[in-house]
């Protein structure tokens, strides 16, 4: 699975070529494509750590400076308006919005944040569960994201000195009264992660410490992905794991993941590997098509974000023996600022939340807010990759000769 896997991204980068091979007149990808950008106003840093879409349509973004901003408008349909639902809290980096109320990522706490006067500001904040901290800045903390029972998943990046703080490189998962569940560890810096249609969770991480590259990995409760540094917990009440970090450290002695893997039964490969500086160089959001081909043809795929390099990747997986495996592939380039959340708007269309203090990105501004919309028409491009006892299968997203298709000089 795993070799397979690296072959499969190492030849993806061939992806946009082959359509040149089909058109006489170059097209990309904002031929099928359009960047909308909702004008900020100038009073409002919006360096957004997570987005909400509300039943209304109206979108929720709230900020790396902790506070919570409603936007009527933003789908060109009048000038965007923007309101202070709430302030004063401590870096959010995740949001969501279930049953009438905001649930929101602060460092060090789980808060679920109401309106109960309905004069549109919050003023009831409830603390749902806490987390520790050591002070450590690279301590962020993400999400929640619902999963179809009400639960909330959320993840504890870890620190880059020694971690204090408690379940720090873990997935979490906590219900409604606040009672925390330990699934996984391993994790390094998992900005982005989704629970998908089939109640599956999959994460991003990205490169750093035990992470050689980005990286997409399928979770369930007991694995470990990696980064031993959160197995110091595994003697913690609750943990469903009992692996120690002496004990990777010792096994692993230089090897790579792969042949790790072999040896140690609680470790999970990765499904997708995103080459470093070809396919982004820090992963962040994960959004699954469920759209059903209201957003182009890849229903059931994934986009990926990515923050330094401000673009939109694409991934395909497939389940082989069980596993998850799969491809990845180009997007969409050009966002103006490092992206770090994507959500469906209610017309089918890609909210992008960016920011770029402190992290730096290809995109030029420090934050922003913008929307990616479909056009109708169908790219050309590679739709799909599996992988055979003998080699690949590639399916396309339109018909093409197959003479064209056979031709090495068509790729590049």
């Amino acid at each position: 699975m795993y070799t397979k896997s690296i072959i499969l991204v190492a030849l993806l980068s061939i992806i946009l070529s082959t359509s040149y091979a089909q058109k006489s007149i170059i097209q990309t990808e904002r031929d099928f494509y359009s960047l909308k950008t909702i004008s900020i106003p100038e009073d409002v840093k919006l360096e957004v750590g997570g987005i909400a879409v509300m039943p209304d349509g109206r979108i929720a973004a709230s900020t790396r400076r902790g506070e919570i901003w409603i936007i009527q408008n933003a789908y060109g349909n009048g000038s965007p308006h923007f309101t202070k639902f709430a302030a004063g809290l401590h870096e959010i980096l995740g949001l969501a919005y279930k049953d009438g109320a905001f649930y929101c990522m602060q460092r060090g706490e789980l808060t679920k944040i109401e309106d109960t006067n309905d004069d549109g500001k919050a003023d009831v904040f409830t603390a749902v569960t806490l987390f520790d901290l050591s002070g450590g800045y690279h301590e962020y903390a993400y999400g929640p994201v619902f999963d179809q029972h009400g639960d909330m998943y959320a993840t504890l990046n870890l620190s880059l000195g020694e971690d204090l703080g408690k379940w720090h490189g873990w997935l979490l998962k906590i219900t409604p009264e606040g009672v925390i569940n330990p699934i996984a560890t391993g994790f390094r810096s998992p900005a982005g992660f989704t629970v998908n249609s089939k109640d599956e969770v999959f994460y991003a991480d990205n490169q750093g410490n035990w992470v050689g590259s980005g990286r997409i990995t399928h979770v369930e409760k007991g694995d470990f992905t990696g980064n031993p540094d959160g197995l110091k917990f595994t003697k913690e009440p609750g943990s469903p794991l009992s692996l120690r970090p002496e004990t990777v450290k010792e096994i692993v002695n230089g090897q790579p993941m792969y042949e790790t893997a072999k040896k140690i039964k609680e470790l999970k490969l990765p499904a997708v590997w995103f080459p470093h500086t070809i396919m982004g160089i820090s992963t962040s959001d994960i959004l699954e098509d469920i759209t059903n081909g209201a957003f182009g043809p890849f229903s059931g795929q994934y986009f990926v974000a990515d923050q330094g390099h401000s673009k939109i990747m694409r991934m395909s997986l497939e389940k082989v023996n069980g596993k998850y495996q799969g491809a990845c592939y180009p997007f969409f380039e050009g966002f103006s600022s490092g992206l770090l959340r994507l959500r469906w708007g209610l017309d089918n269309s890609i909210f992008a939340g960016m920011t770029s203090r402190g992290w730096a990105s290809k995109g030029g501004q420090l934050y922003g807010l913008q929307r990616l919309v479909w056009n109708g028409e169908t790219p050309f491009e590679m739709k799909n990759i599996h992988a055979l006892t003998d080699g690949f299968e590639v399916e396309f997203t339109t018909p093409a000769d197959i003479t064209d298709l056979k031709n090495s000089m068509n790729y590049s």
